[in-house]
């Protein structure tokens, strides 16, 4: 039998790796106020606006092929700050919204805690079991957001793409990558402006990086 001798660089060149690089927007007034903010379509502050400028900086030293956005302000206001840098197809998204709190949207979480129909203790240890107004469970939401970035992942094989939305909706693109449970939703945090980094690659699929704020200077004083 003939053997057959395997080239490793041509392997490489044939393998096709996808990267998922997921940017949380820039601070709101709302972050700092903690306030549940949702589908609001709140607005970037000075300091979110900084914040998108620092993580652009940070991007420019990766070979983005395509961006896409939540259709929120915040969001999409940081993905137009980070393009700036990299001149690349920008796209907006509603599936990329962030959770959709109904009622609750607006309230700080103090306030949040008074209310009858509000099992604060749920939602902050088990918030996989939680039911809220609006879109009413994480795995609502999840579904949501999932069905699109399977299809963007689908649709960009072996490229890098750039996801700029929000802290529950990127929690959730991760949890559903990388295949975990929802009961995993509260044990990270995902910070303003922060970036995470997902590898899929042919035979497995991993977290690069997580909520990383390196490039921010000014330390972080909001809680959620």
């Amino acid at each position: 039998m003939k053997n057959t001798i395997t080239n490793p660089i041509m392997e490489r060149k044939i393998r096709k790796v996808t990267v998922l690089y997921l940017v949380r927007h820039g601070e709101t007034d709302w972050n700092k106020e903690n306030r549940c903010q949702g589908h609001v379509d709140t607005e970037l502050n000075s300091e979110g606006i900084l914040q998108a400028k620092a993580v652009a900086q940070r991007l420019a030293a990766f070979d983005i092929d395509i961006i896409y956005s939540s259709a929120l302000k915040r969001a999409y206001t940081t993905a137009e700050i980070i393009n700036r840098q990299l001149s690349k197809e920008l796209i907006k998204n509603k599936s990329l919204n962030e959770i959709d709190f109904g009622e609750w949207e607006g309230l700080t979480f103090e306030e949040m805690k008074k209310l009858p129909d509000y099992n604060y203790d749920q939602w902050r240890m088990t918030p996989h079991l939680a039911t809220f107004p609006g879109e009413k469970s994480l795995k609502n939401v999840q579904d949501r957001a999932m069905k699109f970035v399977n299809e963007i992942i689908e649709k960009h094989s072996g490229n890098n793409i750039l996801v700029v939305s929000h802290g529950g909706v990127i929690k959730l693109i991760i949890l559903g990558v990388l295949g975990i449970g929802l009961e995993a939703y509260n044990k990270f945090f995902i910070a303003n402006a922060s970036l995470s980094i997902i590898v899929i690659d042919n035979d497995r699929t991993y977290l690069r990086t997580l909520n990383d704020t390196c490039h921010i200077k000014k330390p972080f004083t909001t809680k959620f």
